[in-house]
């Protein structure tokens, strides 16, 4: 998930992220898995304030990875 430049710091990836996890749900996941890079701040605080946690243990295949974080689903 990106944001424009232009929007970045006006709300649209916290409705973006919000929107996605809803979906999820009304889908019927129960987690929602993801992979980021730690140079990412800000988005790394928004997965945090959205309740995401970070696991270890899972590879990866992306070389840029070096953050993975879970959110388990509780609507």
């Amino acid at each position: 998930m990106a944001v424009s430049p232009k929007a970045q710091g006006k709300g649209v990836g916290l409705l973006l992220a919000q929107s996605a996890i809803k979906w999820a749900a009304d889908k019927g996941a129960s987690k929602i898995y993801l992979e980021s890079n730690t140079k990412l701040k800000p988005a790394i605080k928004l997965y945090e304030k959205l309740g995401f946690k970070e696991i270890t243990g899972i590879s990866s295949s992306y070389d840029r990875v070096d953050i993975q974080m879970l959110l388990n689903i509780n609507f």
